[in-house]
């Protein structure tokens, strides 16, 4: 039962001027960032199933991401001195925290009730802490998250900490194909935040565009790609891995003796790389073997005449138009 005084401070007020409302927008809970420490202010709130003498406003913003939002309060300070009328006798006891989510017009304001859209619900709880889980948030829109309670400021601070999580308030970052070869490049995506979103991938100099939402990557190995990305006013993170095999692969010794075993030095993957250029070399380095591409596995041979049984030199370059990657250098044995 609300208190003459209450209902006066309420027509007063208009049931949501002051200062709590006024604070929403400083206010934003964002995933990935610590919780929000707050006291409630003294001022009334009545909205739908939602009737409290006490408030504090938060503002929060969902990404295009479905799933269920989290909402978690901590108590900091929000307890009173019961005296039982009976034994009198005192004893602490804590204050009913009360919560509800309201969503706001694109181009209204938190103190303005003819911009609210909507009410998500009217929640309240007795321990010291808890967890909300809201379904169906609608995407890419602006709510006020407003806690409250009934504790008045003769008991003294009513304060909490407040925090949100969840996939509609988040990004989420993928790579297509799940793996390539040093040489080729991955499709790098971003989804969850809303359309106007900035975006900033790193490591940067293996991104073509790193402030795209949808670039490529061409990272010589293995690498972890970070992107950042702001839902409303929130800036959240996420991480993609990109797996970089070898990209050719071959032995370290032929034996061209004519039996079609092993006969040619075959360089698998090579096929790949249409300007790769392959250099051999013999022990007093005067080179016996040049190919641009590999269309031709090298044989033991220069100019049609067989080489002496020995350790060859071999420098591959690869010159991806992609990606510089080092060049594959070491001894190839010809065994007759």
């Amino acid at each position: 039962m609300r208190s003459v005084l209450t209902i006066v401070m309420a027509l007063i007020f208009g049931f949501v001027h002051g200062q709590s409302c006024e604070l929403a927008a400083d206010n934003p809970l964002c995933a990935q960032s610590a919780p929000t420490s707050a006291s409630m202010i003294a001022q009334p709130f009545s909205y739908g199933c939602f009737d409290v003498q006490m408030s504090y406003f938060f503002l929060l913003q969902t990404g295009t991401q479905a799933g269920q939002t989290q909402i978690t309060i901590t108590r900091d300070d929000c307890d009173y001195i019961f005296v039982n009328p009976v034994t009198g006798t005192a004893q602490v006891a804590l204050d009913t925290i009360y919560m509800t989510i309201i969503q706001l017009d694109p181009n209204g304001t938190p103190c303005d009730t003819n911009s609210y859209l909507g009410q998500f619900g009217c929640f309240n709880f007795h321990d010291q802490d808890q967890i909300f889980n809201i379904n169906n948030l609608p995407p890419s829109s602006t709510f006020i998250v407003v806690v409250g309670s009934n504790h008045q400021g003769i008991f003294g601070p009513c304060s909490m900490n407040v925090s949100a999580s969840g996939p509609p308030l988040e990004i989420s970052a993928n790579s297509s194909p799940l793996f390539i070869f040093a040489g080729q490049q991955a499709s790098l995506t971003v989804g969850g935040a809303p359309a106007g979103a900035s975006y900033s991938w790193s490591p940067a100099e293996f991104v073509s565009n790193p402030t795209g939402q949808n670039p490529y990557a061409f990272p010589t190995e293995t690498t972890a790609f970070g992107v950042q990305a702001n839902i409303g006013s929130c800036l959240v993170s996420d991480t993609v891995i990109v797996p970089v095999g070898v990209p050719i692969n071959y032995g370290n010794a032929i034996s061209p003796n004519g039996d079609n075993v092993n006969d040619a030095w075959e360089i698998e993957g090579i096929e790949k790389f249409d300007r790769a250029e392959i250099n051999i070399y013999d022990r007093w380095g005067q080179n016996v073997f040049r190919s641009i591409g590999y269309a031709t596995p090298w044989d033991g041979t220069n100019r049609g005449k067989k080489l002496p049984t020995g350790s060859y030199y071999y420098v591959i370059e690869l010159n991806s138009p992609v990606v510089y990657i080092e060049p594959f250098t070491g001894y190839i044995s010809v065994l007759h």
